[in-house]
């Protein structure tokens, strides 16, 4: 086979989990990533010992065709022996460090590391441009977009002053975000796995005074829990609003768990998403998936115990409402909330409110020049979901007229919305071997295009 050279615009762990399974294959691959460590992202960089993986070590392995790699690596690292631990996520980041290490003693030369941001691709028949912050550029036949988790979006009702302040963080993996006075006042804005995050870093750093999580529905990610037996979903679930309803029907059952209807449906939650019609797509969006999210992703044992013994002595509350406009005072920040299904409005005065929302889904609301410019040129289409990009079964991105490129793909986050799920490793090692067969399945992009469309 002769040397294939491929872009990936993007570092983060599925970035370079592409990136070695192609250099594994013989290619050349250069990515694109401004940060020194590679693998990282945002989930992985957290120095916390208190950030937990959410799933066991036995199903974290970055490879499909060794499933124990993980546990291996721990091992022979002096780390646990146990498959079943929930491990640090900074232990992880240092395993996905180590296969990047592994990637540039595979490649040699075909592996490069370019240290800055990809802002912009173009190019035509012949091959891709890709340029650079830093003022240089990449040529490439093919590029894949992989560019991971976007910061939240900003919190609505947030004045300038405010914002500015010392005491309002746009985000938890703001440097110092979760470094607060011992007894002062926090405000978390979110009730998801980043507010967990963000009760465990501040308890981390010595913070002991009240917390406040407030979100629309005050919904708290569940406990993840292990089992012996292997998962059985109900064959009567068709959709997943069904799996939703059996998995509450589950929790009413002394002899069964929820989390194994959860947990049943996740190898094939991507088929069943697609399956829905985009009206029923729209109304799982708007009416449901907060509710699955905070049944499908779900906390370490370790991190729920932390977060229920707060709850119980009265550090922690959840406040399910709305904010309504933030306001600077001279002892801190006032956060009025309409409660939900009432009028009453609750005001907290806080010395840190802290946006712990999750990640920008909305390709065209994140602050990525590369998506801007790819957006602007119609080159890509945002998914009618507002979240995620428009992308082809093979990892194609999908432009404004609704032909799949040729020489541009997508993995990891940006796919969501054509996927449901594509953010946990488990996904992204399906994604990594599936576009590695994509992007190495023909001797260039362009019979590749002349198959599909002899075949359409």
């Amino acid at each position: 086979m002769s040397e294939r050279h491929v872009a990936i615009a993007g570092g983060g762990a599925s970035g370079l989990l592409l990136a070695y399974d192609l250099v594994r294959e013989g290619a050349r691959v250069t990515v694109i990533e401004p940060r020194e460590r590679l693998g990282a992202g945002v989930a992985y960089a957290t120095t916390c010992p208190l950030h937990l993986l959410n799933a066991p070590a036995n199903r974290m392995s970055a490879f499909d065709d060794e499933p124990d790699h993980f546990v291996d690596w721990l091992a022979a690292g002096g780390h646990t022996t146990d498959r079943n631990a929930f491990v640090p996520r900074a232990l992880y980041g240092a395993y996905l460090q180590s296969i990047a290490e592994a990637a540039r003693c595979a490649g040699g030369a075909r592996f490069v590391h370019r240290r800055a941001r990809a802002i912009d691709v173009t190019g035509d028949e012949r091959g891709l441009r890709i340029a650079c912050d830093d003022g240089s550029a990449v040529d490439a036949p093919a590029c894949v977009v992989a560019v991971g988790n976007a910061r939240p979006s900003p919190w609505p009702n947030v004045p300038d002053d405010v914002r500015a302040s010392n005491c309002f963080f746009d985000s938890a993996w703001i440097d110092g975000a979760t470094i607060a006075g011992a007894g002062d006042t926090v405000v978390l804005l979110g009730t998801g796995l980043t507010a967990v995050d963000a009760v465990l870093g501040l308890r981390h750093h010595g913070h002991r005074g009240p917390i406040l999580m407030v979100s629309r529905r005050g919904l708290l990610p569940h406990e993840h829990r292990l089992f012996d037996s292997p998962p059985a979903l109900s064959h009567n679930a068709t959709t997943v609003a069904e799996v939703i309803a059996a998995a509450r029907e589950a929790r009413r059952d002394p002899d069964a768990d929820w989390r194994l209807t959860i947990d049943a449906l996740r190898g094939e939650s991507n088929a069943r998403w697609e399956a829905l019609s985009l009206n029923e797509q729209r109304r799982f969006v708007r009416h449901v998936l907060p509710y699955w999210n905070a049944h499908r992703h779900r906390m370490a044992p370790e991190a729920a115990k932390t977060i229920a013994q707060l709850s119980a002595n009265g550090t922690l509350r959840m406040i399910a409402g709305r904010t309504g406009r933030l306001v600077r005072t001279a002892d801190g920040i006032r956060v009025p909330v309409t409660l939900r299904g009432s009028t009453a409005v609750e005001t907290i005065v806080a010395q840190r409110v802290i946006n712990c929302s999750g990640p920008e889904h909305d390709v065209a609301k994140r602050s990525n020049p590369l998506l801007a410019g790819l957006l602007a040129r119609d080159v890509m289409a945002a998914h009618p979901l507002r979240i995620g990009a428009r992308v082809a079964r093979d990892g194609a991105l999908i432009d404004a007229t609704g032909t799949a490129s040729t020489r541009l793909y997508a993995i990891g986050p940006v796919r969501y919305g054509t996927l449901i799920e594509t953010t946990a490793i488990p996904e992204i090692r399906r994604q990594v071997r599936e576009l590695r067969d994509v992007l190495l399945g023909a001797s260039d992009p362009l019979r590749r295009q002349a198959r599909r469309e002899g075949a359409s």
